[in-house]
């Protein structure tokens, strides 16, 4: 999604800093943006509540729970389809093999 919105608004994006978890990315808020979906997924409250903090103050209230909401939306996406065994081929895989292979997910059995 990412390298998606990044071409339709003309964006550069260094899709490298989500994988080695350092930087910006070259996005505004993108170092707040990264440690806040991160925690999202620990199990660590302290985490979240600071970054979320850091968020809020770099880039409002409203932009944290819009970031909230796109990263719930995007776990509910996956887990249903996961859930109705939908694959997604042509366009949708190639366009998103290069970071699959730099982050190392084209190992994983359920790739897409």
């Amino acid at each position: 999604m990412l390298s998606w919105s990044s071409q339709e608004t003309d964006t550069a994006v260094d899709e490298q800093f989500l994988i080695e978890g350092t930087g910006d990315g070259g996005l505004q808020y993108g170092g707040e943006l990264a440690a806040f979906v991160d925690a999202l997924g620990g199990y660590d409250d302290a985490p979240l509540e600071g970054s979320r903090s850091e968020l809020v103050a770099v880039a409002g209230r409203e932009f944290m729970h819009d970031a909230a909401a796109v990263a719930a939306n995007f776990e509910m996406m996956t887990r249903v389809a996961d859930g109705t065994g939908a694959r997604f081929g042509g366009p949708t895989t190639s366009a998103g093999a290069p970071l699959l292979a730099v982050a190392g997910f084209d190992g994983f059995a359920s790739k897409r």
